[in-house]
């Protein structure tokens, strides 16, 4: 029998990150736009590509150091709400959206940011309204409070 304890979303985060960075990539070898020079953007690329790291690394952290699993098809244990879990709710789907601008930078292609708005939609209605849902339903009043005090994104 399949677990149930999860949010059953449409499929594992990083996987449709990285499809849309494909999507966008194969797009612009197909109709190039460039977004910036290459010193510049590359130096652009690094810092979102730094931010982006810290955020997906303490969101990691203190998810394990709260002792609930990182992959959204295994159930929650807790809610974390320190660190960058005080200032959005999903700072990893966050930090792949900073990724994505980062790679439009890294790789100078513009429909990779033309793409962020539906990634962000995919993500809101296949992962993360289905994980609040489950959340709502597992921890009740203290996720409800949690969402009342902390943005979804940002």
């Amino acid at each position: 029998m399949p677990n149930k304890d999860n949010p059953g979303v449409i499929a594992p985060p990083p996987l449709i990150f990285l499809c849309f960075l494909a999507a966008g990539y194969f797009l612009n070898q197909l109709y190039p736009i460039s977004v910036t020079e290459r010193p510049p953007g590359i130096i652009i690329a690094a810092i979102f590509l730094v931010y982006a790291s810290l955020t997906a690394g303490l969101a990691f952290y203190y998810m394990i150091k709260a002792g609930t699993n990182v992959d959204v098809r295994k159930p929650a244990n807790t809610i974390v709400t320190e660190s960058v879990y005080s200032y959005s709710r999903n700072p990893m789907y966050l930090s792949m959206v900073i990724l994505l601008i980062a790679f439009t930078f890294l790789v100078n292609a513009l429909w990779i940011a033309i793409l962020i708005p539906f990634f962000m939609m995919v993500m809101q209605k296949g992962v993360i309204e289905r994980e609040e849902t489950y959340l709502e339903n597992k921890f009740g009043e203290k996720y409800l409070d949690y969402k009342k005090r902390v943005r979804r994104w940002i």
